[in-house]
């Protein structure tokens, strides 16, 4: 009889034991929120997407602004800017055409203009990836070639290759060769061949592979609007490596990713991840991230000289020479750039690029402007690059001018 109540009372204690040990912890006043508080917490929300083809001036604050999910961002586009360059590009009434401007230290985007008289409801030409990037692909050889320790001053003699370059140009032939120049003079003169030969003598597919990733190629571009990825295939086989790495190989490049890579160059190697975003209200921005070197100081510092080669002795010395003829705000500014030029076929479209940055000695901002023409010929990316840099120019001059005058009447005095 005792063994049974005292069977019943221990039966009694453990279930109690049991459901003591299964409530949750007790967390006092002021403690951090028990495990089965915390797994409720709503996860972090997405960021929102904004969108650009919405965009909108507005009269009161003189600022444009766009939706962005289920609020509205104040962007960082300059409007005066912006809207002189997108009246040349439509002036010019091209079939398709894109220009961007960019602070390379801050990332802040300060013009995206584009003008499609082919195709009038695109939208978005900045960040997509049509163009092939032609010659400007020689900016990625380049960082190549001096990483691997070639000096800009090393002379490569060569024959033939101004359109196309044909296997027998990659070999030596002093009969022919009668042409020299260093590798800045033929970044310059977008000098097919030198590439050509270099690449095919000191690269291979995974050194120029690496290159372009690292001015991201073939990964994505961090910005609040998607951006289509800029493509290029580096092929294994040696000739078809070497044309690859002229401009001739199947690389594509959008008008946003040209203006970083002259702001890469302009950073001394560093990307600063592009911006458009002022303030955002009521929707949920993404976090930008940090700036990272891509390419060695010294890379870097030897491209920005190789890269004025183009403004003083190169491809486009014939665009910016036109600025000393006459009052510019261009007149003492020292530019760097590469042109860029490739025709397809069927349908015939011909690709003009220019990407640079300015003034040399202290870059303030780097540009990109492709056009695409037909057998019409309406205008090359240097005169559009040009008068871009020159409306971006007096926007800076008036805006410098108007940060140092002196406030109240006396500031017609300085006039």
């Amino acid at each position: 009889m005792n063994r049974r109540r005292h069977a019943t009372w221990l039966i009694a204690a453990c279930v109690a034991l049991f459901a003591f040990l299964a409530l949750p912890p007790f967390a006092a006043s002021g403690d951090a929120a028990s495990p089965a508080k915390a797994d409720k917490a709503e996860p972090a929300r997405p960021p929102d997407e904004l969108r650009l083809a919405e965009i909108a001036l507005d009269a009161e604050s003189e600022r444009y602004t766009a939706p962005m999910g289920a609020g509205r961002a104040v962007l960082t586009m300059v409007p005066r800017v912006q809207e002189r360059v997108a009246k040349l590009l439509s002036d010019y009434r091209v079939p398709w055409a894109a220009a961007v401007l960019l602070e390379p230290a801050s990332g802040r985007v300060l013009a995206m203009a584009e003008h499609s008289q082919r195709e009038p409801a695109s939208r978005g030409l900045s960040l997509q990836a049509r163009a092939p990037a032609a010659s400007v692909f020689k900016i990625v050889t380049s960082a190549a070639l001096l990483q691997r320790g070639f000096e800009p001053d090393a002379e490569v003699c060569y024959h033939g290759g101004r359109h196309r370059v044909q296997r027998n140009n990659l070999a030596d032939d002093p009969r022919r060769d009668r042409t020299c120049l260093s590798l800045a003079s033929a970044l310059g003169k977008s000098a097919n061949v030198v590439f050509a030969k270099l690449a095919d003598r000191a690269l291979d597919a995974d050194l120029l592979r690496s290159s372009a990733q690292n001015l991201l190629f073939n990964t994505p571009i961090p910005f609040p609007q998607p951006v289509e990825m800029s493509r290029a295939d580096i092929p294994e086989d040696p000739f078809a490596l070497a044309t690859t790495a002229a401009g001739f190989g199947a690389v594509r490049l959008s008008p946003l990713h040209g203006a970083l890579l002259a702001a890469i160059v302009a950073n001394g190697g560093m990307f600063v991840a592009p911006d458009v975003l002022a303030s955002v209200d009521g929707a949920v921005a993404p976090r930008r991230p940090e700036a990272r070197r891509v390419l060695d100081e010294r890379v870097a510092s030897e491209l920005a000289a190789m890269m004025r080669t183009t403004v003083t002795e190169g491809t486009a010395r014939q665009f910016f020479r036109l600025k000393r003829s006459r009052r510019s705000s261009l007149s003492s500014l020292t530019v760097a750039g590469k042109t860029g030029s490739l025709s397809e076929t069927g349908p015939y479209r011909d690709y003009s690029w220019f990407v640079g940055f300015a003034p040399v000695e202290h870059p303030q901002v780097a540009f990109a402007v492709v056009v695409m023409n037909d057998r019409s010929w309406r205008v090359k990316a240097p005169t559009v690059a040009r008068a871009a840099l020159e409306a971006w120019a007096d926007w800076e001059w008036g805006r410098l001018q108007a940060s140092a005058a002196p406030s109240g009447p006396s500031a017609l005095a300085t006039r």
